[in-house]
């Protein structure tokens, strides 16, 4: 992005872990990401991101949409984000500091484990093998693209690529190549599989019993290279068939379901937006590796417990899709993963609420003592308030359960919630983040209800939005 030392000391160094989508209505993209540190690869698949906030332990939440130091006109996908992504896919962290100096990023300075020593080292950003001219929350992604994010020495400057078939019978030979990336030059002396590399980068494999082999090429001074999944069968045998019986394993990552919450999970614990990233993760650990995902989506209302499923992605090698439901509604997701030996795993998730933001009038009515006040990490960006006794809202719903989503205060006041004329006093007071649940009322019968909630006094209180269950 600069020359060699001042990629160190500013922009390379970047990394994030996730908050709330801050540009949801951004379309995300799937890249192909690898996470090499110095001692083991701790990340090498595909992830589906978006454009998005970030948090460090160190240094907090941060904006990284490719608009950090005017690098972007527009906000959209990054490369820190997708290692953000790739850290919830596989259960690492991540942290670093922000701004050191002055550089509107983050600085990596742990992946996993992995810690690089910053006197000898350094976190460096590649993509599509070369060596990237920015910081990684001002670096844009593109579909398709490969992201590596690799712990190296100063000295180190060569990514290496293996090419290598995918597919091959038992007994019979397998040529592999080993190059830089981005030139295509070859490079003599890298061991794969046992076997070196000559001076036109190839060297020659041969695999006498059947089964599922993970290559890689590694060379001194360089960054070790891409898996490739070899499937070896034997002669008469469909690709892969013959030892992967195994189907993927298969989660959603929406967070933990809550059975106390309205539809098990709430859109506004992880996002802001009715725009959401319905996201997943597939693992084929030892076996010949996903080769799609499909993925539906189905309405849940009280009157009908699923509706019909419509198809957001079809046998695509993508691990995410953007989604956007409309306010109030609950939504299920089915998600099959199927790897390259046509084994499949399906699942279905809980109900996805989206809340009622404070916005929709007509949803929800506030009387004129609050005042909307906006919050970037609110539900839809605003949130009412009220600081005296007497400010009132009303809603009509139909549903078995509601919450309240805002956020407690210090010095924060009481607030009465009234369903079908039973009251319950809320206290607002105290600490807690933003899109917190205040209240969840008891289970209701099905049909419509009436909501009345009524500011106390006390100290201000504040309403971001409410969710009812069907």
């Amino acid at each position: 992005m600069f020359n060699r030392f001042r990629l160190a000391l500013a922009g390379a160094l970047v990394l994030g872990a996730c908050a709330a989508p801050a540009a949801a209505e951004a379309v995300p993209v799937t890249v192909n990401l690898r996470v090499e540190g110095p001692n083991r690869t701790v990340f090498d698949g595909p992830v589906t991101t978006d454009a998005h906030d970030v948090t460090t332990a160190t240094a907090g939440t941060h904006k990284c949409d490719g608009t950090n130091g005017g690098a972007e006109p527009e906000p959209g996908p990054t490369a820190t984000g997708a290692l953000d992504d790739a850290a919830r896919l596989a259960g690492f962290t991540i942290d670093g500091n922000y701004g050191n100096f002055g550089i509107d990023d983050y600085f990596i300075e742990r992946v996993a484990e992995q810690v690089i020593d910053p006197n000898t080292g350094y976190w460096s950003l590649w993509v599509d093998f070369a060596f990237s001219d920015k910081g990684g929350c001002q670096k844009r992604v593109h579909a398709g693209e490969d992201v590596l994010w690799a712990g190296i020495p100063f000295s180190v400057e060569v990514p290496l690529k293996l090419e290598s078939p995918t597919t091959a019978l038992t007994g019979q030979p397998v040529t592999v190549r080993v190059t830089d990336g981005q030139k295509g030059i070859p490079q003599a002396g890298a061991s794969v599989g046992g076997a070196s590399t000559g001076v036109d980068g190839r060297t020659t494999l041969s695999f006498a019993d059947k089964g599922i082999y993970r290559l890689k090429a590694e060379k001194p001074g360089t960054i070790r290279s891409n898996t490739i999944v070899l499937c070896v069968d034997p002669p008469g045998a469909d690709p892969c068939s013959s030892t992967d019986r195994t189907a993927p394993t298969l989660a959603p990552l929406f967070g933990a379901s809550a059975s106390e919450l309205p539809g098990r999970t709430l859109a506004s614990r992880g996002g802001r937006s009715r725009t959401i990233l319905v996201s997943w993760e597939g693992r084929d650990d030892g076996g010949s590796g996903v080769a799609y995902y499909s993925a539906e989506v189905s309405e849940v209302s009280a009157d009908e417990p699923q509706s019909g499923w419509r198809s957001l992605v079809d046998k695509a090698p993508v691990n995410g899709v953007h989604f956007r439901g409309d306010s109030g509604a609950a939504y299920r997701f089915r998600i099959s993963a199927t790897d390259r030996a046509l084994n499949s795993t399906t699942i279905e998730t809980d109900p996805l609420l989206i809340p009622v933001d404070d916005r929709d009038r007509a949803l929800v009515r506030f009387s004129r003592r609050w005042k909307r006040v906006r919050r970037q990490a609110a539900w839809g960006k605003t949130v009412m308030r009220a600081r005296r006794a007497g400010a009132s809202a009303r809603m009509r719903f139909e549903g078995s359960q509601l919450a309240l989503i805002g956020r407690r205060l210090h010095g924060g006041g009481r607030l009465r919630v009234t369903i079908d004329g039973e009251s319950e006093i809320v206290r607002a007071r105290g600490r807690s983040a933003e899109r917190s649940v205040l209240w969840v009322s008891e289970r209701l019968a099905a049909g419509p209800h009436s909501l009345r909630v009524r500011s106390l006094g006390g100290g201000p209180v504040e309403i971001d939005a409410v969710a009812p269950s069907p």
